[in-house]
């Protein structure tokens, strides 16, 4: 693990989206993670020096809606966009000896996350960070994934 006095400092900015694998049996497969394969999406994570960060995923190339309109959108148009999309926004800590950061999620696109506290083990290599989770309830199984990011800012 790289500097662990300076997972917060080097936390802080954004990152875009390079990889994310869901872990089967110990190893990274091609699982498609709840968005699709991390080649079909994108996504951005902001960490700001007091305390704020934002993570937003998404599938690339979404169908727009026909009517053009903020609030409008067919039943199926808005069911589609909301499927293709992951959010959510809040506080963050950092365990500096750990060499981990926890989301405290505050708004969420998906309400069963509100309230909740996402650990994350940091990883650094140069530009790039790597976020392990523990398991999470995806496609009906508990199962741990990464994402792996890009430094942008």
């Amino acid at each position: 693990m790289s500097d662990l006095k300076g997972v917060r400092r080097q936390l802080i900015g954004g990152w875009r989206m390079t990889d994310w694998k869901v872990i089967v049996d110990g190893k990274p497969e091609d699982y498609m993670p709840p968005l699709g394969m991390a080649k079909d999406c994108g996504g951005m994570l902001l960490y700001t020096e007091n305390g704020l960060m934002s993570a937003m995923l998404s599938k690339m190339n979404r169908p727009l809606f026909s009517d053009g309109s903020l609030d409008g959108g067919t039943d199926e148009e808005r069911a589609a966009a909301f499927g293709s999309i992951t959010s959510y926004t809040g506080r963050f800590e950092v365990d500096e000896k750990a060499g981990s950061v926890t989301h405290l999620i505050e708004y969420s696109t998906v309400p069963n996350f509100v309230g909740q506290r996402f650990f994350r083990l940091c990883i650094f290599n140069g530009d790039r960070l790597k976020l392990d989770t523990p398991q999470m309830l995806m496609g009906g199984e508990l199962r741990a994934s990464y994402i792996e990011w890009q430094r942008a800012v």
